[in-house]
């Protein structure tokens, strides 16, 4: 389990319709390795499936919730997650465009560990 205080990022994310919660975790308390992981998100006393993102180069840990609902602003509150399962390397891409289907892929590949476990969180 990680824990930390959700922290502005460069807003990135949102621009390409993919929002994250930016959790401020020191390298040295993450043992996972990058990637990309399906896992839970608590924040706010609620539980949410999100497709978590640990990256080395700039150091960051974002969480996108596939579940959320409205505008996400969870800026300075405390937010857990829970790394279930790895689902593929953090991939360098050429351009905006294949960003976003990396993005979209990777977001899949989450939804579809969740359907497979036919697990229902929220």
């Amino acid at each position: 389990m990680l824990r930390g205080l959700v922290v502005r990022g460069d807003g990135v994310g949102r621009t390409l319709g993919y929002p994250t919660a930016n959790i401020d975790i020191p390298k040295s308390k993450v043992l996972f390795s990058k990637g990309v992981y399906a896992a839970l998100a608590t924040v706010r006393n609620q539980e949410y499936r999100c497709a978590l993102v640990i990256r080395d180069q700039p150091w960051r840990v974002e969480a996108h919730l596939l579940d959320y609902e409205g505008k996400p602003d969870f800026y300075g509150l405390k937010m857990s997650v829970n790394p279930l399962q790895k689902i593929c390397a953090i991939e360098r891409v050429d351009s905006r465009e294949e960003l976003m289907e990396k993005i979209a892929m990777d977001i899949k590949m989450v939804k579809d560990y969740f359907a497979e476990k036919n697990t229902t969180y929220v």
